[in-house]
């Protein structure tokens, strides 16, 4: 197995608004925790720097007039007609080097995508990337440029079948509307469900595709106060099954780690072992693997939890002995000082998230599973 971690110094140059929760600090917080961890000089792995996206690659998912705006949005200087398109609002704030910014994160992810096509690396992970919110013509949710379905489009040219499966607190709207009238990419999201967070529509578990992509598109909506233990029976009930019943040749994640207890913008209850736990499991499924941060609004945290993600892409996560040694844990010297505590959920809110997803999961074995092929 060959790896690649995607990461540019540069990111840190551009400057979103004080107080705009996607800091550009995400990829560079990961980094350095990976890189004193040791976990970036193993033979395997190599440390790609991207370049900014073609920009004629925009225009496999988004309008001409759509990027024309984005780049004049590039000076910082607001134009009110732009609200129509999703810019200027406070989750998609114009300021200098909007475009740049978001160009060179999706050059990142698309950098991801040619390394796996040339069969240079086996899995890669991009911590800045996963906008998946971003529509053809209009931004959303602190994302601009939409780099997941451009990056599935991107492997199609290569491999038959695509899953992609994402994990961030809010629901991947967008790439689900991309495909979800064809066969050839089958969608699967666990979020929380969006009648209590943004994109507040969609993303139920009656959303299964249409025509050719009936069954192929999959939500697994789940209820404030979801922790650990209901989403992981949950994602191996779900994923394992579609992904054995699909076998895609390359797979898409999204590992926004937004779901975390302490992140500020979801109401999940997450440790970043849930995340770990299912990236190893996605490990395990995935011939080809290009893995995205997506979301994470605690710097601190999230950095933390895509470190363990990218320690166990590579085969390097705790073991049951380090698990338990006194030294790593209590001194913080090694991978396992990352992990997060067990954290304690209601008794009454738990029963609710179980029941909720026990509920869907069921549903969704009987009624949605046996259509894919």
């Amino acid at each position: 197995m060959k790896s690649a971690f995607i990461y540019s110094p540069r990111y840190i140059e551009y400057k979103p608004p004080d107080n705009y929760p996607w800091s550009v600090m995400r990829a560079e917080a990961t980094y350095n925790i990976c890189k004193r961890l040791g976990l970036l000089d193993h033979s395997w792995i190599t440390v790609h720097e991207p370049s900014p996206l073609n920009q004629r690659i925009l225009y496999e998912f988004h309008t001409k007039a759509y990027v024309s705006l984005l780049k004049e949005a590039n000076s910082g200087q607001f134009k009110e007609e732009w609200l129509r398109y999703g810019l200027g609002t406070t989750e998609c704030p114009v300021y200098k080097g909007v475009y740049d910014y978001h160009r060179l994160a999706a050059g990142a992810t698309m950098s991801g995508v040619e390394l796996i096509k040339e069969g240079k690396v086996d899995r890669v992970f991009n911590v800045c990337g996963g906008f998946h919110h971003a529509g053809k013509d209009f931004a959303a949710g602190f994302c601009y440029i939409n780099d997941v379905v451009l990056a599935i489009k991107s492997l199609l040219g290569r491999y038959k079948r695509v899953m992609y499966v994402d994990i961030d607190a809010h629901h991947g709207d967008q790439v689900q509307e991309a495909f979800y009238n064809i066969s050839k990419v089958l969608t699967l999201s666990f979020h929380q469900d969006p009648q209590t967070l943004f994109p507040f529509k969609g993303g139920t578990e009656q959303d299964i595709g249409k025509g050719r992509g009936k069954g192929y598109c999959i939500n697994v909506p789940m209820a404030p106060g979801t922790g650990d233990e209901e989403f992981l029976w949950a994602f191996e009930e779900i994923f394992v099954k579609a992904a054995m019943a699909y076998r895609p040749g390359a797979v898409m994640a999204v590992i926004g780690v937004d779901g975390l207890a302490a992140d500020p913008l979801s109401n999940l209850e997450f440790t970043n072992r849930a995340y770990s736990e299912a990236m190893e499991i996605i490990c395990k499924y995935s011939p080809k693997l290009l893995a995205l941060g997506g979301g994470g609004y605690s710097i601190e945290h999230s950095a933390q939890a895509w470190t363990l993600a990218w320690a166990t892409i590579n085969g390097l996560g705790c073991s049951e002995d380090e698990m338990t040694s006194f030294g790593g844990v209590f001194w913080g010297d090694g991978i396992c000082s990352l992990q997060g505590k067990t954290v304690f959920v209601p008794e009454k809110t738990k029963k609710n998230a179980k029941g909720q997803v026990q509920r869907i999961v069921g549903w969704l074995k009987e009624q949605v599973l046996p259509l894919i092929h």
